[in-house]
């Protein structure tokens, strides 16, 4: 009997941006990949830019199963950690 692994499917942080061009970007270079990911926090960073508060940060979303995959992808781009 095939068991269904709901952990796989948890949506878990990939990456932290402080702006949303870098944010953006990951997005897209993951999606051209086939991975779906999210921004987390894009709404709030919005409204209030508070620059490097952690209340700003914009969170770069995967599901676990993805994770690996979409780091290496993310580090190709050389942006800098959080």
């Amino acid at each position: 009997m095939l068991k269904y692994d709901y952990t796989e499917n948890e949506i878990v942080l990939c990456r932290e941006f402080m702006t949303e061009v870098e944010a953006r970007l990951a997005l897209a270079a993951l999606e051209s990949e086939g991975i779906e990911a999210t921004i987390d926090n894009e709404i709030f960073s919005r409204i209030y830019p508070i620059g490097t508060s952690d209340l700003g940060v914009l969170r770069l979303m995967v599901r676990r199963r993805d994770l690996e995959k979409a780091l290496d992808i993310v580090n190709t781009l050389n942006f800098d950690s959080y």
